[in-house]
């Protein structure tokens, strides 16, 4: 996760279980990565995941000549041991992406692009859209977005996010609370399909908020690690 997201990559973690699998098979993300002890039920769940065309690694705890074969002969684009060098991590899921036909992290950054989900930042343009659907933000709210994007999957204080897109203004915690209500909605009126099931700009309880792909609330936790941004 630490190589992934030095990389520019957005990580979701969470434990293989039947909503992991759903959403590791959902095609929300450009890249999974599957933890695999290579025996015969991980070899299965891995050709179940491959089946859905979803870019895979499957990571070994010990990568052994036949853990590597069962998952490669299930479907996986490649396998990573656990204990990898970060280097390695890193170019082996830019190898995946690149064999895949899609864009690397430091491509889209390249072109200004953020990728979340479906949710497109193009910073070069200060334009967002969702799934090709252009998005008419302000530019609080554009910078708002943006600076999540940068760091989606993470849980970001509202004195955090609105200290980083401020220029002359410095927020204490409890004014940013709800100063940042007011542009949470104004952003959710615009971006999300449903205000009150909101599936981009998500409200973590008691912590703060994090941007997210659009991923239903029932599939939303997964153990897949998401290329985005």
């Amino acid at each position: 996760m630490r190589a992934l997201h030095s990389a520019g990559f957005a990580v979701l973690e969470r434990l293989p279980d039947p909503s992991a699998f759903a959403l590791a098979t959902s095609r929300e993300f450009d890249l999974v990565g599957w933890f695999a002890s290579g025996g015969l039920a991980d070899a299965e769940t891995v050709r179940h995941i491959a089946e859905h065309d979803v870019p895979l690694i499957a990571l070994l705890s010990e990568a052994t000549p036949r853990a590597v074969a069962s998952c490669l002969d299930a479907g996986a684009d490649a396998c990573l041991q656990l204990d990898a060098d970060e280097i390695v991590v890193v170019a082996q899921a830019h190898a995946v992406l690149r064999r895949r036909g899609l864009p690397s992290t430091t491509a889209m950054e390249a072109c200004g692009l953020l990728q979340v989900g479906d949710l497109t930042v193009d910073v070069d343009r200060c334009e967002v859209e969702r799934d090709g659907v252009f998005i008419a933000l302000t530019a609080s709210e554009f910078r708002i977005v943006e600076f999540m994007a940068r760091n989606a999957g993470r849980v970001l204080r509202p004195h955090e996010i609105l200290n980083a897109v401020s220029e002359t203004y410095e927020y204490l915690p409890r004014e940013a609370q709800e100063v940042f209500k007011v542009y949470a909605r104004r952003i959710r009126r615009k971006l999300e399909p449903s205000e009150e099931e909101p599936r981009y700009l998500v409200t973590v309880r008691g912590f703060g908020y994090r941007l997210e792909g659009g991923a239903p609330a029932r599939t939303r936790r997964a153990p897949a690690t998401g290329h985005t941004a």
